[in-house]
């Protein structure tokens, strides 16, 4: 298991501004920690007057949050431009709009054999890309990829079929798209890393990627790290959740494990924390904190 072993923590070296190009999810340069680090949350339809809103974005600038990676009811509901200037008022970037509340919601599957369906949920996946006004700003492809199926290969047809359909808007749009690795009992597509590099890869990493989720890649990889290291050009963010899906340092995870090995292959990525409340948010919160903090800050 992951967290009975105990390794030195190797320094993770500091994340230098790159050279700006199309599809680069560009770093930060004012972040505390060694990699931008995000939360993924929803953003209330009323969030301009939401007190409970404001007070988690003032908790998470308090704790050294860069950014956060926003699911929305409906995006025709809001302005991509007045949400990023919300946030940014809060010192908070938009880092990552997620799908999975619009694909509950509206029940959209990229790998569907009904091709009304599939073709549907390609439409929302390109409205959504055009939403996003930003190439600073991904789009992530999660549960919208479609539930499990009894014939994965099937699935995984479609999906990719979907992906041909979606990108040249992506690349149009200078919008990066990401491709969570989920596990089996979600997703019949791109249930470990090297799966969704075979589906993202030949359109290079700078408009299609792959997204890593530790608590999916605690199910489904053989060697967790091992994957990190043999897929660390196809990923520019990564997600941190702990095995039984709550924040880091409520599970079994070794995260000094996966900072250093993010160390040693030179990521300069960002990451994101999610999973379940345990206790209340707040709590949870400076808990995770109190645990990676030291980590991320070497």
């Amino acid at each position: 298991m992951e967290g009975h072993f105990l390794v030195g923590l190797v320094t993770p070296r500091l994340p230098s501004q790159p050279a700006i190009h199309n599809f680069q999810l560009l770093l930060p340069m004012n972040h505390r920690y060694h990699f931008p680090l995000s939360f993924q949350t929803v953003l209330p339809d009323d969030y301009r007057r939401n007190k409970a809103f404001g007070s988690l974005l003032a908790l998470l600038r308090e704790l050294g949050f860069w950014g956060v990676e926003l699911n929305l009811n409906d995006t025709k509901e809001h302005d991509f431009e007045t949400v990023r200037q919300f946030l940014d008022q809060h010192g908070l970037a938009f880092s990552m709009l997620a799908t999975g509340l619009t694909a509950r919601r509206l029940r959209l599957s990229l790998s569907h054999t009904n091709e009304a369906v599939r073709r549907h949920a390609v439409e929302k996946c390109r409205d959504m890309i055009a939403w996003v006004r930003s190439p600073q700003t991904g789009v992530i492809l999660g549960l919208i990829k479609g539930g499990p199926s009894p014939e994965p290969e099937i699935a995984r047809r479609q999906f990719a079929l979907s992906l041909a359909e979606i990108v040249p808007r992506a690349k149009a749009r200078q919008v990066p798209i990401l491709v969570e690795v989920t596990n089996r009992y979600e997703a019949a597509v791109a249930n470990t890393l090297a799966d969704g590099v075979k589906l993202v890869g030949k359109y290079g990493a700078d408009c299609a990627q792959v997204l890593p989720d530790t608590f999916h890649m605690n199910i489904e990889e053989a060697d967790l790290l091992g994957a990190l290291r043999a897929n660390r050009d196809h990923f520019r963010s990564l997600h941190l959740s702990d095995n039984n899906r709550h924040f880091p340092g409520f599970g079994a995870i070794d995260f000094s494990r996966i900072v250093a090995c993010l160390a040693e292959i030179g990521y300069q990525g960002r990451i994101a924390i999610e999973g379940n409340v345990r206790v209340d948010l707040a709590s949870d919160l400076r808990a995770t904190m109190k645990h990676l903090a030291p980590l991320l800050e070497g």
